[in-house]
């Protein structure tokens, strides 16, 4: 009965907390850049994931470095980075929806990549889906919340395209531990992140002259460091045992509610959302129905 119940355990726990991660990247953003943001997110990440995971070096082959490359640039690096810049655009609960187009770019790139066939039914779905997004977007209205700044939807589609990328290449390391697989990815992504943090002066950001942490910076501070424990490395985890014990499909369709977490949040915090963002996010959510349909 248990194990009956896990995949859907695991996959509500990942719903609520990266649901929540793009509100408190919104928060984060009073203190740090976007790219820092991406850049120390994946450290608090890596260093926590070494506390708990370093036995699991020994399943590392030379033969799965290509993938893990693919994992740590595209399922973090750049994903971590894109999400940011466009909340400090647009609404976060925007961004959120945005995301629900993960499991749409997933099966494309199985299509191209893998050579998965695509029925119609499926087509059909990601179809719907970009019709989704094109509501989400509405440029053409002039009373858009988003507004001029609708092209920063684009760099969250781009994101949730690198995730689409990233899940198809983790089911191909079925032979590794969730563990193994997170510690990996992690560590390849924190060469070109420690890069980053240091010529973004990242310390004089955090630090005054006397090395007391500032007082302003607290909240943003914790706001990166949950992002990173919470929202990656723990979260990688749980996501990476889903994809073993289920189908990239039905992992990356977690993004079915994200959005609706996402939107709470906004709505919480005081954003505005207009009527064709629900029915952007419906009509998303419609066409990744539609594509997991069996």
């Amino acid at each position: 009965m248990k194990a009956k119940f896990l995949p859907w355990i695991i996959f509500f726990s990942l719903v609520f907390v990266w649901g929540s991660s793009f509100i408190i990247m919104k928060h984060a953003l009073q203190g740090f850049s976007a790219i820092q943001i991406g850049a120390a997110r994946i450290i608090f990440a890596a260093l926590f994931t070494l506390t708990f995971a370093y036995p699991f070096f020994k399943e590392f082959r030379r033969s799965d470095i290509p993938h893990l490359i693919v994992i740590a640039i595209l399922g973090n690096s750049i994903p971590y980075v894109l999400f940011p810049v466009a909340i400090n655009y647009i609404p976060s609960g925007i961004v959120g929806i945005t995301n629900s187009m993960t499991p749409l770019f997933t099966l494309i790139v199985g299509i191209i990549a893998y050579r998965r066939k695509l029925k119609p039914l499926k087509f059909l779905g990601v179809f719907i889906g970009l019709i989704g997004t094109l509501i989400l977007i509405n440029p053409f209205s002039s009373n858009s919340v988003v507004g001029t700044n609708w092209p920063y939807i684009l760099l969250a589609l781009c994101a949730a395209a690198c995730y689409g990328i990233s899940i198809n290449s983790i089911s191909k390391l079925n032979h590794l531990s969730p563990q193994a697989i997170t510690l990996f990815a992690l560590i390849g992504a924190s060469i070109p992140s420690i890069i980053i943090l240091i010529f973004t002066d990242f310390s004089s950001t955090i630090f005054w002259p006397s090395g007391i942490l500032k007082s302003d910076i607290l909240v943003p501070f914790l706001a990166v460091a949950f992002l990173g424990i919470f929202g990656t490395s723990l979260s990688m985890v749980v996501f990476n045992k889903l994809i073993s014990i289920t189908t990239p499909i039905f992992a990356a369709s977690t993004t079915y509610v994200i959005p609706i977490v996402a939107l709470v949040w906004g709505i919480i915090d005081g954003e505005s959302l207009l009527l064709n963002h629900f029915l952007g996010m419906a009509v998303i959510l419609l066409g990744v129905r539609i594509v997991n349909k069996k």
